[in-house]
């Protein structure tokens, strides 16, 4: 009994004390009603406007683990009519818009909240299409990449699969640890074509010329007529697929004779018409609903999920200011890259390659008075060489510190992560240069389809980023440029991909003004096709860096561009483009 009497008279107690206005208990109470009810007031609308058709108004918000979905009612609808165009059933189910919209009157410019399973497929799809914008379709199936915290395997199956699906056969599918219990930002769960409710639209039919349909009896193919002097490889399965590495091309290749009835892939008709499915189109050749975002009141652009401590700068170059730039060559150590034989017992090495085309970018930059910041060292080569090392070598550092000598390829692109970023917070922290002052430059050498030449300019497509990079290991933790968790943002990601397809795009440039060889299809691309899933060089998808490129300087599988890379002279052109593209972006902006 006593010890009951004690407790209400303590809790008699704190209540008084709540109420007590003087002092530090006062402050205190002024600070703890500050902490919790300014986040509140900073959450506002969650709903994003987009608009689809003929500029029709959809309101989208995924919150409480649900999606929620806002629309307007045309000129002229009633309850009948509004339903007829948004409900599923709906002339049996059109008097609950009356209870949807609260039993108020329908007016024109005000929202109606729905249910999402009340709708119909049609309008689904274009919510998830704007609720989920770094979704896409690939090959074999539609790519939902988890953009919000609370999303389950249950809800995505739910909403993007067919009724006969369960969530077991999607964990399965993607082979997802954990049973898909934990799901996180930036993980991607493949939904194959079969699965997919094909009422919701999202694969797309229509292709852009040269490209052409049949007819929506025939959504399964794209159509396109082989002119003079164009083969397969090239002018129809890279042009038009995206795909460039050497297995992926030669596989669809053989696929589309299957498909096609062509015995020889190099004796095919002019004019003759090849039929390829639709899935397998490039996006850059699908006509695809387009959702735009709604300006916000007095913003060009509606804010996108961004933390909201986290800033985004987009100012441009600052010239009073000192240039810098990240210079990466790739591989090193154990992992030479690609590699081709070009004489008895002899090899070009795509690591030797670009280290010698990047001692000659730092040279062509000191001279422009731009900083570099180089990323690897070969202690055996101080300056650019005439001939390469035919023979492979294993001597080459990443430059952390404890200095790195690469022994697994997997840990020296990691290390690389950690180096770059640490470089990139150093200069705008301790040294104060703006962020748009520094760029990210990694040189490389590719490996595809033989018959494919010339350079390739990647940057980072933001729906390839991820929202965290996050390493244990010891081997890591050891370097003074370790960090716990680095961390992106997603319109930080979008930002980003404008700048630096900008850079590439001058870069490119570059290159042809000084008649060196680019890609003919795809000289400056977000992301690269590997067994037929988009994908990213892993030193774009972690760069901080707003500006990050990785430039590959030619294809070691083509016999012309590999001939041309053994040539000094060729060499130093390269490293003039880049050193030129440079200087040209910094004087531009």
């Amino acid at each position: 009994m006593t010890g009951h009497w004690f407790k209400k008279r303590m809790i008699k107690k704190n209540i008084m004390n709540r109420f007590e206005f003087s002092g530090l208990k006062y402050k205190i109470s002024i600070l703890v009603a500050i902490t919790y009810l300014v986040p509140l007031v900073c959450i506002g609308n969650p709903f994003k406007t987009y608009t689809f058709g003929d500029r029709q108004k959809i309101q989208v918000a995924f919150s409480e683990q649900k999606i929620r979905i806002q629309l307007q009612p045309r000129k002229g609808d009633g309850v009948y009519r509004f339903a007829s165009w948004t409900l599923r059933n709906w002339k049996q189910n059109f008097r609950k818009i009356e209870k949807y919209n609260k039993n108020k009157p329908l007016r024109i410019g005000r929202f109606v909240e729905f249910p999402y399973r009340a709708l119909n497929s049609r309008i689904q799809g274009i919510a998830l299409r704007a609720l989920f914008s770094n979704d896409s379709s690939e090959a074999n199936g539609w790519a939902h990449r988890v953009k919000y915290p609370g999303e389950t395997i249950s809800l995505i199956s739910g909403v993007f699969a067919q009724s006969k699906i369960t969530p077991n056969q999607l964990i399965n599918y993607n082979k997802l640890s954990n049973q898909g219990r934990s799901l996180s930002i930036g993980d991607t769960v493949l939904i194959p074509w079969n699965w997919i409710n094909s009422e919701l639209n999202l694969q797309p039919y229509q292709v852009k010329s040269p490209l052409y349909n049949k007819g929506p009896l025939d959504k399964a193919f794209a159509y396109y007529r082989l002119r003079k002097g164009e083969s397969l490889y090239s002018s129809v399965i890279v042009r038009f697929t995206g795909r460039t590495l050497a297995d992926d091309v030669n596989a669809l290749a053989k696929k589309i004779l299957d498909i096609n009835r062509i015995k020889n892939a190099h004796i095919i008709q002019v004019n003759m018409e090849l039929k390829i499915p639709i899935e397998w189109i490039s996006e850059s050749f699908l006509i695809q609903d387009v959702l735009e975002t709604e300006p916000a009141p007095g913003k060009k652009d509606v804010p996108e999920e961004t933390q909201p401590d986290e800033v985004i700068e987009t100012v441009q170059p600052q010239k009073e200011q000192p240039l810098y730039v990240i210079l990466d060559a790739g591989h090193g150590g154990l992992d030479p890259g690609a590699t081709k034989k070009i004489g008895k017992k002899k090899y070009i090495f795509e690591d030797e390659t670009v280290y010698d085309i990047s001692l000659r970018v730092k040279d062509l930059l000191k001279q422009k008075r731009i900083n570099t910041y180089p990323i690897l060292l070969d202690p055996n080569q101080e300056k650019p060489i005439a001939r390469l090392a035919v023979k492979k070598d294993e001597d080459e550092l990443i430059l952390v510190h404890p200095r790195y000598n690469i022994r697994s390829a997997k840990a020296g692109i990691n290390m690389r992560v950690y180096l770059i970023n640490h470089l990139y917070q150093q200069l705008i922290n301790q040294k104060k240069i703006p962020k748009s002052n520094i760029i990210l430059i990694s040189i490389h050498g590719d490996a595809l389809h033989s018959a494919l030449s010339g350079a390739t300019v990647y940057y980072p497509d933001y729906r390839l980023r991820v929202p965290e990079f996050k390493k244990s290991n010891r081997v890591y933790r050891i370097r003074k440029e370790y960090q716990k968790s680095i961390r992106y943002y997603f319109k930080e990601g979008i930002n980003n991909a404008k700048s630096s397809k900008k850079f590439g795009e001058k870069v490119i440039q570059s290159f042809r003004k000084n008649k060196l060889n680019v890609h003919k299809s795809f000289a400056v691309r977000g992301y690269y096709y590997r067994k037929g899933i988009r994908t990213l060089p892993a030193v774009l998808r972690y760069s901080k860096v707003p500006v990050s490129v990785l430039v590959e300087v030619g294809n070691l599988n083509n016999k012309n561009d590999r001939n041309k890379l053994l040539k000094d002279s060729f060499r130093q052109q390269v490293a003039k483009s880049i050193a030129e593209s440079v200087e040209g972006y910094f004087n531009e902006s």
